[in-house]
C-alpha cells in the first residue's frame, strides 16, 4: 500500500477532493490517509487555502486587490478540458494571480490602451549604462590580415569573447587591444 503521507501536497489535495466527490466524509478521508484525527486533515487543507463549508472542503480564494475593501470568496470550478483546466489551475498561487488580473481588468486595459499615447506625449530618455570594456575609438575601414597567435591564448580569448563580450565584434576587441598596447608601450 502506498504511504499517502509521503505524497506531494498537490497529489494529496487532488486525492482528497476526489474522495470527497465520491461522497466520503472528512472522517473517512482522514482514516484513508492514516490520520488519527480529523483536525489533522482539516489543518492540511486549510494550509492550502481550503475551508470547510457544510462539511466539505472548498477552495477559498480572496481578492488581494489593494483598491478593494471587500473580500470575495470564490469556489473554483475544476474544468478537465485543456487548456482551461488541469493541474495549472489547481495551484492556489496561480488562481490568486488570475483572480487579481480579472478584478483589475479595467485598470489593466486602461494602461494598455493608453500606453502608446503616454509614450508619445512623454518621451523617455534612455540612459545607457556602460560597464566593463568600452569600444570608443574612431573607426576606419577594416582590413583583413593574417597573424600568428599562440593557440592557448587564442582559445582563451575566443572563450572570453563568447562568454562575456558576445555583443562585440572580435575585430573591434583586437583593435582595442592593439590601441591599449600602443598607448602603454609607445
Amino acid at each position: 500500500m502506498d504511504n499517502k503521507k509521503d505524497w506531494s501536497s498537490e497529489k494529496k489535495i487532488k486525492y482528497i477532493i476526489e474522495l470527497q466527490d465520491k461522497g466520503l466524509s472528512r472522517k473517512d478521508i482522514a482514516v484513508e490517509f492514516g490520520y488519527t484525527r480529523v483536525d489533522t486533515l482539516d489543518r492540511l487543507m486549510k494550509k492550502y487555502g481550503y475551508e470547510k463549508i457544510d462539511g466539505k472542503f472548498t477552495l477559498n480564494v480572496e481578492d488581494n486587490c489593494t483598491t478593494s475593501s471587500h473580500k470575495t470568496d470564490i469556489s473554483i470550478v475544476r474544468d478537465n478540458y485543456p487548456p482551461y483546466g488541469g493541474q495549472l489551475l489547481e495551484s492556489f498561487d496561480v488562481q490568486n494571480k488570475l483572480l487579481n488580473i480579472v478584478n483589475n481588468y479595467d485598470k489593466l486595459m486602461h494602461v494598455i490602451n493608453n500606453f502608446d499615447s503616454v509614450e508619445d506625449n512623454c518621451p523617455i530618455d534612455v540612459i545607457e549604462v556602460k560597464s566593463g570594456l568600452q569600444i570608443d575609438f574612431k573607426k576606419s575601414e577594416a582590413i583583413k590580415t593574417t597573424i600568428r597567435v599562440d593557440k592557448d591564448i587564442w582559445d582563451d580569448f575566443s572563450d572570453l569573447c563568447k562568454d562575456k563580450y558576445k555583443h562585440l565584434n572580435k575585430h573591434d576587441l583586437i583593435s582595442k587591444a592593439f590601441i591599449e598596447f600602443r598607448d602603454k608601450y609607445k
